[in-house]
């Protein structure tokens, strides 16, 4: 039997989905909440598909429902506050969250727990052919996509482009 990485993946979601349940709450037949992301961005198609992966479906007294959000960090506050009982958050939010060091947020989210790694997401920087861009320093006065504001990339981006010393110095194009 040859088992891929997605379906270890969403097996093990269904069996944390299972497990993180208290008795009583499984007996209710409950709705769970896993927060995603931006319609169409990556954190919504990974919340998505837990919904709809088979064996979650089967399972008669639990139904997941995937519900969009601006990404990591809205994420990570609903899921402390209980408004969302799952979702999908970089590991730096979590750090963040847990410390209470996220940008103009001093609040510690310690009541969240990360529980599966579901996928790695490397960034590229990438420009045009041409462009003149030849380090990251370039990018002072051009137009940057940034993410969607309130996004994980945004507050990636963010992170990235002020210990870079240049956040203030580019036009940021709040873009998913």
């Amino acid at each position: 039997m040859n088992i891929t990485r997605k379906s270890f993946l969403t097996g093990s979601l269904a069996t944390l989905a299972t497990m993180a349940v208290p008795a009583n709450l499984a007996q209710a037949a409950k709705r769970l909440v896993f927060g995603g992301g931006p319609a169409g961005g990556t954190f919504q198609v990974v919340a998505n598909a837990v919904q709809t992966y088979g064996p979650i479906k089967k399972l008669d007294n639990i139904k997941i429902k995937a519900q969009s959000s601006a990404g990591s960090v809205e994420n990570l506050r609903k899921v402390n506050t209980g408004r969302s009982h799952f979702g999908v958050v970089y590991s730096g939010h979590v750090f963040q969250g847990r410390e209470g060091i996220l940008k103009n947020d001093p609040n510690k989210y310690e009541d969240v727990m990360a529980v599966a790694f579901l996928y790695g997401a490397p960034a590229q920087l990438v420009v045009r052919k041409g462009s003149g861009i030849k380090s990251v320093k370039d990018l002072e006065g051009k137009r940057v996509g940034v993410g969607n504001a309130g996004s994980g990339a945004f507050a990636n981006c963010e992170l990235f482009f002020t210990h870079m010393g240049i956040w203030d110095k580019i036009e940021r194009n709040a873009m998913g």
